[in-house]
């Protein structure tokens, strides 16, 4: 029996809504759209039902489908599937109301002028449809100026992920944003996400099978490969890195692509870096790979997750996992000028000084026909850009000490100092949450999965394993009234 939520939309299946959250859609589609549109409308629905680990207080999915429209293309949310909490009234009300109205542009730029409700400057949503890849914004008031985003800014939206959505045809059939408070948030959604269309048969990724590269490659190609492979296997292994990679570049459509041509990774089955690179095979122009292809020089930045100008969806990685990160471009003998990203990952404790230097011999001693792309020899002195701290030197930092606090249905991941004390994390945390300062709080530790602890000091924490940091859970002291969240509807 279908049920109403607060935004006269028909709840789909409300034996699988959670945390009084809903996920619905208007209906009144034309008879011509009727058929196809219910049925990807089903799946979507069903997609963001699925993603139950994580509350939808701050967040809201939505689904935006290209249109025809007054021989325009645009793509539009209205009579589409959404998701949001119900006790929400900014998103679920103003936000979601206001993005009903809007189109977002996909057409032809230098085509007719666009009337007022259609979007015209692009924006995320736009970007990923057209680029047929996922756009993450980490910081949304870098695109202030749009209605849909000052909008979202005033109802407290900072970041999000917007996702092209395939058939078993390989069509584009809409694209999902995600937008949300805490970047904390966006990989393990986007992974939520991502299982959730797979198995309604919808998938975010898109690649041609086989791309013709290898056609423009010049030389004994297989010859330089078997030394990257062999050379990556030996170079994370007797180095404990993390993961070590090669991307080539490669044009189809005017698009500029790093295609994935091997890598090599210890078994980390969950360290969020394995759930981006088993799936995404080329990248568009971001990171610190494309960097390094543009400028041949060296690039090292020691925690990704302070990686500011991160963009795309290797911000996804950066917003959640503390890794190190080094890239070089180098070339071969056997093909000529062509250009190979290598790059290499390992956890942020690891001394970067000696680690980049012994990393440099051990791929000159098995990588015997490369050199660097700007004509240097491997293990020569070398210079690199650190692009967090550009005037520093590989001289170690103090290590950081990695934070996922939860406070009812609010999470916030931050960093302190190894020298903290307890009264230091209390005012972060008062901070972060805005705790009633009239009030005491409890603040416990997860000892091990399921399993909690009370917390007097840090040096009590243990780092949990899955995701390198210390998980924290805030608790007011008393008996709390008028608190409308349930757990249970």
């Amino acid at each position: 029996m279908m049920e109403d939520c607060p935004n006269n939309c028909p709840i789909i299946d409300p034996s699988r809504t959670k945390s009084c959250r809903c996920a619905c859609w208007t209906r009144g589609l034309t008879m011509e759209h009727e058929a196809d549109d219910r049925g990807v409308n089903l799946k979507i629905c069903a997609a963001f039902s699925g993603v139950k680990s994580f509350p939808f207080k701050k967040m809201i999915f939505q689904f935006w489908r290209p249109r025809a429209e007054g021989g325009r293309l645009v793509l539009e949310c209205y009579r589409n599937p959404h998701a949001v909490s119900l006790f929400d009234r900014l998103l679920g009300g103003q936000y979601r109301s206001l993005c009903t109205k809007y189109r977002y542009s996909i057409d032809d730029p230098n085509s007719n002028p666009n009337p007022p409700w259609i979007i015209s400057a692009g924006g995320p949503v736009a970007t990923a449809f057209l680029n047929r890849y996922p756009e993450v914004v980490l910081d949304l008031s870098v695109h202030r100026g749009s209605p849909l985003v000052d909008c979202g800014l005033d109802c407290d939206l900072a970041c999000g992920v917007m996702l092209p959505v395939f058939d078993d045809k390989s069509s584009c059939v809409g694209v999902i944003e995600c937008s949300m408070k805490n970047p904390a948030f966006l990989l393990p959604v986007f992974n939520e996400l991502r299982r959730g269309l797979e198995r309604q048969g919808l998938t975010i990724y898109h690649f041609q099978a086989s791309w013709p590269y290898r056609a423009n490659i010049p030389g004994d190609f297989e010859a330089a490969k078997t030394e990257i492979e062999k050379g990556l296997e030996i170079a994370c292994e007797s180095h404990d890195l993390t993961l070590g990679q090669v991307w080539i570049s490669y044009t189809q459509r005017e698009h500029i692509r790093l295609v994935k041509l091997s890598r090599y990774f210890v078994d980390f089955d969950d360290n969020p870096l394995k759930h981006f690179y088993d799936k995404f095979d080329v990248i568009s122009g971001e990171g610190l790979a494309w960097k390094t292809l543009a400028t041949h020089q060296p690039h090292l930045c020691r925690n990704i997750y302070k990686l500011s100008d991160n963009s795309g969806v290797l911000a996804l990685i950066s917003a959640n996992t503390r890794s190190s990160c080094f890239v070089i471009c180098l070339r071969s003998t056997h093909t000529g000028e062509l250009d190979y990203v290598f790059e290499f990952f390992w956890p942020c404790c690891h001394n970067h000084s000696v680690l980049s230097e012994t990393l440099l011999l051990t791929l000159r001693k098995y990588l015997p026909s490369f050199k660097f792309a700007s004509g240097e020899q491997l293990g020569d002195e070398f210079t690199f850009i650190d692009v967090e701290n550009p005037s520093s030197n590989l001289e170690d930092q103090e290590d950081d000490l990695a934070i996922l606090a939860a406070y009812r249905n609010e999470g916030s991941l931050f960093y302190l100092p190894r020298s903290s004390t307890f009264e230091d994390l209390m005012l972060k945390l008062h901070k972060e949450f805005e705790l009633d300062p009239a009030r005491t709080h409890t603040v416990e530790y997860e000892v091990s999965p399921g399993k909690w602890s009370s917390l007097v000091c840090l040096e009590s924490c243990r780092r949990t394993e899955d995701m390198g940091v210390v998980k924290l859970r805030v608790r007011p002291d008393g008996i709390e009234v008028g608190w409308l969240w349930r757990d249970n509807c």
